[in-house]
């Protein structure tokens, strides 16, 4: 059964994450809209703005901002309903708010969700949900949001309660009607001690569930449940407030049942295969505690005592103790062996430094394929340089010929004593040198582009 429950937790995951981009406005559409509703439907004096095109509108224009606008637009709308009831309410509210905000965005603006489902719970019967599940998936300050989540409903309760009683005592004098408001707002005991109460189951489950013990979500839990009764219970005999026992009794147990189920969505471990492990480094000890996680890559190794309720208790991992003490050798090895790496970064830039930059672009640009071609290129450049070579040996003995007869001709000159110099001799030497010089700048390429090939192949 609970493998069957972790495969199906996958699947809607799997889901969730791969239509994020419309699942989350699609949400924050749908809960600015039951907000809207539900304060229209208890609260709505003014009907003009009690129309559902407008609250699909206002739904659609808070679908594609952060969750905060609700709040925000909740607030101006219970306001303008408190408003067609007197300016009185309006201001009194007006002043509730004030001070909410700036509990709220100065210690957790990002629990906007806490603010709003909070007074949606409270009118679903299971208030108790909100603290126990915020205090496992949030943090210590879900306690402010949880607490202005609640103080908002009971105000708004609390002014509807007035507005009969208002209207039935026929009072009209503004200044005597906001004294009495205000001082049953400061007075209402039951606000007073539930969003104390709230807070504090807040912070302790939060508390608890972080320390490295086995079963520290169940154990928060069951300490949050205890705690917000025995502190609503205490409130009860100080404050005489009305609060029902038997709904805080068989509310908590229903959170706790909510709570369990949450727990499964978001931390599902086993304990039975935790590991401590100690280990250390040059400058700490390290004590940790690890412990798995059931997901679906281990279902069927990890299958829990629902599953098989006749298997083996697995042996719990033997710790693990990762210290070692390091001899003067050792430590002696290890400064070489970085000194050695330490120098050969620093022959490797000192290499890198050499290299022009253009050749540098070369080679970080050169593939595989590119160092292919440029092998051809290197066998093209060989043949060209071995027909050049051959036409230059070729042309030299040509030279080295005609020198020898233009030397011959020269003595024969002498020796008939003819008057006309001959200048095959300077011809010959000028042409000679003229090779020379292109055979020694052909070298000069072929060598460089050799060089350069081979950077790049290296």
């Amino acid at each position: 059964m609970m493998t069957k429950l972790r495969e199906i937790r996958l699947q809607v995951v799997t889901f969730l994450s791969k239509f994020e981009a419309y699942l989350v406005p699609a949400g924050k559409f749908i809960t600015a809209m039951v907000v809207f509703c539900i304060i229209n439907a208890k609260f709505g004096y003014m009907k003009s703005i009690t129309k559902f095109p407008l609250v699909v509108i206002l739904a659609l224009f808070c679908s594609f901002m952060p969750m905060s606008m609700i709040i925000i637009i909740g607030a101006l709308l219970t306001l303008a309903h408190a408003y067609a009831i007197g300016i009185e309410f309006a201001i009194v509210l007006a002043v509730v708010y004030v001070v909410m905000f700036l509990l709220f965005f100065r210690f957790s603006p990002k629990d906007s969700f806490a603010v709003i489902l909070t007074p949606i719970c409270f009118m679903l019967k299971i208030p108790y949900v909100i603290p126990m599940s915020f205090g496992l998936v949030g943090s210590a300050s879900s306690s402010v949001s949880v607490a202005c989540g609640t103080i908002v409903f009971y105000v708004l309760s609390y002014m509807t309660k007035a507005a009969k009683a208002f209207e039935e005592n026929g009072e009209t004098d503004l200044l005597t009607r906001l004294r009495a408001l205000l001082e049953g707002v400061i007075k209402y005991k039951e606000m007073i001690v539930c969003a104390a109460a709230f807070a504090l189951i807040v912070i302790v489950v939060y508390l608890v569930r972080r320390m490295s013990i086995n079963y520290a979500w169940t154990i928060a839990m069951i300490t949050g449940a205890l705690t917000g009764i025995l502190t609503i219970l205490v409130g009860d005999i100080l404050y005489k407030t009305d609060i029902s026992i038997v709904g805080l009794i068989f509310g908590t147990i229903l959170a706790c049942g909510v709570v369990k189920v949450i727990q499964f969505l978001v931390f599902d471990v086993d304990y039975s295969r935790a590991e401590k492990v100690q280990f250390e480094d040059d400058d700490y000890y390290y004590y940790v505690k690890a412990v798995p996680k059931i997901t679906a890559g281990n279902i069927r190794d990890n299958a829990d005592s629902s599953d098989a309720p006749k298997r083996a208790k697995p042996k719990k991992s033997p710790k693990v103790f990762a210290k070692k003490e390091m001899s003067d050798e050792e430590r002696r090895e290890k400064a070489q062996a970085a000194a050695r790496e330490r120098r050969k970064a620093e022959a490797t830039e000192e290499k890198k430094a050499e290299i022009p930059e253009e050749e540098v672009k070369v080679q970080r640009s050169t593939t595989p394929q590119k160092r292919t071609q440029n092998r051809q290129k290197m066998i093209d450049v060989d043949k060209e340089f071995s027909k050049e070579r051959a036409a230059y040996e070729a042309r030299q003995a040509e030279i080295a010929r005609r020198r020898e007869a233009a030397r011959a001709k020269e003595r024969l000159r002498v020796n008939l004593s003819d008057d006309e110099p001959t200048r095959v001799v300077p011809e010959v030497s000028a042409e000679e040198d003229s090779e020379l010089a292109m055979s020694q700048r052909m070298a000069y390429q072929r060598r460089k582009l050799e060089e350069r090939l081979n950077r790049n192949d290296e």
